[in-house]
């Protein structure tokens, strides 16, 4: 089989999964946003669907976060990022910020003081290749995701090697590709890519799973396969890499899960595989502009014996409707539409929905700061915002983008620390 390397460009929503997890702890009218909901709830082969519409129940709110330290962009300091793609915290409140690019995490205290730097580039021990994700273990270890071939590496805080994470063989012994992952108490859920070789191509299966610390594989939220064929490579930005799925867990347990580019919906699946609801809204999509649609085409690169080709991508007219996913420890789910992300006046990160414990529409946040969703990397850990600067950009340039974005380095990249304050709940 052809080696395929997916040069995935991880979309900033990617980068926005976990933002506001831990925002506003606002305390909700429940009984009155249920009293004012306009939707209704039907059932559809036994599952409840809640239908919303297009508009919540309660008034808009904004909040406005305020900064409290930032790191990067000195060249005289002890380090240098190169892209920072995803950002998580332990108990002591240590920042962990995983480097795609330089294959390494570097570790902060609370205060923002670098402390040190653990894993680097290889295939021994504790080692990784353009790692795709992180996340930390129950048991407190930090796991990094390599891409492909998929593993996960565990590193203990200080950055001893702790042996690599179990996880389900491929089929067929066939190719596996990790994307995103996340603990779920003792387990974790993965999003993986499966490859078999069939006689004109090959078959890709994309699936959600959940797997114990043994590695055995306990469910299975989602599952779709597309045929490939080596004679035509056609990629579809519809059904290419983090589009084909977008997914978030809850703390206690549940698993949501966007599938669908076209539409406003979202399936809710409780932590043993069983469905629990579908939530959807009355949503208009978003058109772009020519050059939105060539930011946006999917890049990827064949390798085979004939040496390296890009094949044929076409990007969609329209934006995906949910960009993004982050169920919220209170209970709330906030989703982040493409008008909240890209039709937004300056001054504001982003515009979420926010549906209540039930799936119901009841209310819009509007964050306000400093940030650029087309460009900077959001990702929100506990009571604290991180915003990655110029992270889009330099995706690209780490992802074979265009020559003019691969000559010009832009300036270095920083990370800003904005801690996130309570609001007044409504009367």
């Amino acid at each position: 089989m052809q080696s395929i390397v997916a040069t995935h460009q991880i979309s900033i929503a990617g980068r926005l999964r976990l933002l506001l997890a831990g925002l506003v702890m606002v305390s909700l009218a429940t009984a009155t946003s249920a009293a004012d909901w306009q939707g209704q709830m039907v059932k559809k082969n036994d599952t409840p669907h809640m239908m919303n519409p297009a508009r919540p129940s309660e008034k808009p709110q904004t909040v406005s976060p305020r900064q409290l330290w930032e790191a990067g962009g000195d060249e005289d300091a002890d380090y240098l990022f190169g892209v920072l793609s995803q950002i998580t915290t332990d108990d002591y409140g240590n920042i962990y910020l995983l480097d795609s690019q330089l294959s390494e995490v570097f570790v902060f205290s609370p205060h923002g003081e670098y402390i040190r730097s653990i894993g680097r580039e290889g295939e021994g021990p504790g080692e990784f290749r353009r790692p795709s994700d992180l996340f930390l273990t129950a048991s407190g270890d930090v796991a990094v995701m390599q891409t492909m071939p998929g593993k996960i590496v565990l590193l203990s805080p200080e950055g001893d090697p702790m042996g690599n994470h179990p996880v389900p063989e491929p089929a067929n012994d066939g190719m596996q590709m990790f994307f995103s992952g996340k603990s779920a108490g003792k387990n974790i859920v993965l999003s993986v890519n499966q490859f078999s070789r069939q006689k004109a191509g090959f078959t890709m299966t994309s699936e959600l799973i959940v797997v114990d610390p043994s590695g055995e594989k306990l469910a299975t939220y989602a599952s779709y396969d597309q045929e490939r064929d080596f004679a035509n490579m056609a990629i579809d930005e519809k059904t290419f890499g983090r589009n084909r799925m977008m997914w978030t867990t809850s703390k206690d347990g549940k698993v949501y899960v966007s599938s669908d580019f076209d539409a406003y919906t979202i399936e809710v699946w409780n932590a043993d595989g069983t469905h629990d609801r579908v939530i959807e809204r009355e949503y208009e999509h978003r058109v772009r502009t020519e050059e939105e649609k060539e930011r946006n085409k999917p890049r990827v690169m064949f390798r085979g014996r004939g040496g390296a080709r890009r094949p044929e991508t076409i990007a969609s007219d329209t934006d995906r409707d949910i960009q993004d996913l982050i169920a919220r420890e209170d209970g709330t789910l906030w989703v982040l539409n493409s008008r909240g992300a890209y039709s937004v006046d300056d001054g504001v990160i982003a515009r979420f929905d926010v549906f209540d414990p039930e799936g119901r529409f009841i209310e819009e946040v509007t964050i306000e700061g400093e940030g650029d969703y087309t460009e900077d990397g959001f990702h929100v850990v506990r009571d604290r915002l991180y915003v990655v600067t110029g992270f889009r950009s330099a995706q690209r340039a780490m992802f074979g983008g265009s020559d003019e974005e691969a000559e010009d380095d832009g300036e270095p990249m920083r990370v800003i620390c904005y801690e996130l304050r309570s609001i007044v709940a409504r009367e």
